[in-house]
């Protein structure tokens, strides 16, 4: 499987069928100088925080000053964290994979559909308020379920079936009483769907 960050800095060696994973592991307990008990719920924790500060973030940037170049703010955004991961590599605290042709032809159709998620986001965000976007952010969910189940075989059971069935009722009661229904914004917000549910 293709991990997002990876730890050993080889260009001869082929990290993309998950090879070396033990050793990778042992590794990187060997240079740590801090060690966290609990990363997984760290890790959570932060992209929690991070995705709910950057969807608040944008909501009020693309409404409250009726700004228009939401492509711009998605650009400057995402060179942020270009040079955040670039600063935090060079120091040392961090591990990425070097950047090889392999790797970008591997990469990029799952980059293109990213940032097409982040593009319907943006213009989602522009015409439906923040909870609307969550609530229809679970319909998502059942995408990737049925997509699951038609590209990998893959059998939910009911208790599955019965938690998708909840959120798309929480997604179709809450688009009812919108009152800020907003046709746009409710495409975008389907597309996006769509595009997570692909990435």
């Amino acid at each position: 499987s293709l991990s997002g960050v990876k730890f050993l800095e080889n260009d001869d060696l082929d990290l993309e069928d998950g090879k070396l994973e033990k050793d990778r592991n042992k590794t990187v307990r060997s240079n740590k100088a801090v060690k966290i008990q609990n990363q997984a719920l760290l890790s959570g924790l932060a992209y929690c925080l991070s995705s709910c500060s950057m969807i608040l973030v944008n909501k009020f940037v693309l409404s409250g000053y009726d700004f228009n170049a939401g492509i711009s703010l998605m650009l400057y955004q995402n060179f942020i964290s270009v040079v955040i991961v670039s600063i935090l590599s060079s120091m040392g605290l961090i591990s990425r994979e070097p950047l090889t042709w392999r790797l970008i032809k591997v990469w990029l159709p799952v980059n293109v559909i990213f940032v097409g998620m982040l593009l319907t986001s943006m213009f989602s965000l522009k015409y439906i308020n923040v909870a609307m976007v969550t609530v229809l952010k679970n319909v998502t969910n059942v995408i990737t379920a049925v997509g699951e189940m038609y590209l990998f075989k893959k059998h939910h059971d009911s208790r599955v079936w019965a938690a998708l069935f909840l959120m798309i009722v929480s997604a179709v009661s809450g688009g009812i009483t919108d009152l800020s229904f907003h046709a746009i914004g409710y495409s975008w917000q389907i597309v996006n769907c769509f595009l997570t549910a692909s990435y």
